[in-house]
């Protein structure tokens, strides 16, 4: 079984997130992605969801989601908040995982990206001792 850090570097090609920093966190569920903004938008009468994310690495990044899903999550602070969800490739020490992730506004937080035991799950074994 692969060994991971508390800590540790991702890549997110569908988000052109390249060595991006992340968090493990085995008490959320769900991965949550920093984005600056997240709307909904209509293009030819359909409903779209629009991201804007401005990764550590360069300019800001403009993405549109026609499949995606709106969920009640539960935040650190243990407050329920409206986030929209889209499933995506996530890239974690060379192992291709296919995961839903929740895009919320990180800003405050010292990493982007916080990774979740749904993504994680039986993948990885994660040792806290280690920074990856």
């Amino acid at each position: 079984m692969n060994v991971i850090g508390r800590k540790t570097i991702i890549q997110l090609p569908q988000l052109s997130g390249v060595n991006v920093r992340a968090k493990i966190d085995t008490g959320a569920f769900r991965t949550a992605v920093h984005c600056e903004s997240c709307t909904i938008k209509e293009v030819n009468g359909k409903e779209v969801l629009e991201v804007t994310i401005q990764w550590e690495s360069g300019n800001p990044v403009v993405l549109q989601y026609r499949k995606f899903q709106k969920r009640t999550i539960k935040n650190s602070f243990g407050q329920t908040e409206e986030r929209y969800c889209v499933r995506t490739l996530i890239l974690i020490h060379k192992k291709k995982i296919q995961s839903e992730i929740s895009f919320t506004n990180r800003s405050g937080m010292r990493y982007p990206v916080l990774l979740g035991r749904k993504t994680i799950g039986k993948k990885f074994l994660v040792d806290v001792s280690l920074k990856s």
